[in-house]
């Protein structure tokens, strides 16, 4: 899958007969452009300008949607509000306890899937994620 892209979010909703609106549309650029992993809040304060009358609620909605679609996967951080990934490839996340910040985690799937398989065999595996905590960099040296 890859990289989030807002012509592959288009195509496939319209394959499951949903509407494009200019809301959507706006979340799509908006996590098309996206660096991180951003929340629902940080991409409803970069559109509320640009979309009038754009509520919350309906960015969270749009993001339920695209992560039923497989096309975005929620990052299940511990604490603070659901961070999204748009890079849809194998990888984990390193959180800092901190202050939030998630950095990407370069994880080799050959290496990972065979551990997750090993213990989960009495589960019907759906998926798997890496989530390491510490401190950051810039926490750890202030």
């Amino acid at each position: 899958m890859g990289r989030f892209s807002t012509t592959e979010a288009i195509a496939k909703f319209r394959s499951r007969g949903r509407s494009i609106t200019a809301q959507r549309t706006a979340v799509f650029r908006a996590l098309e452009r996206a660096e991180g992993h951003p929340t629902a809040e940080e991409l409803h304060s970069g559109l509320r300008d640009a979309v009038p009358g754009f509520a919350l609620k309906t960015v969270y909605a749009i993001l339920r949607e695209l992560a039923d679609l497989e096309l975005i996967e929620p990052i299940p951080v511990s604490l603070g509000a659901t961070r999204w990934e748009p890079n849809t490839d194998p990888h984990g996340h390193l959180v800092c306890d901190n202050c939030r910040r998630v950095v990407d985690l370069s994880v080799d799937p050959t290496v990972l899937m065979p551990l997750v398989r090993r213990a989960g065999r009495r589960f019907t595996l759906r998926g798997a994620s890496l989530i390491v905590h510490g401190r950051c960099d810039r926490c750890a040296s202030g």
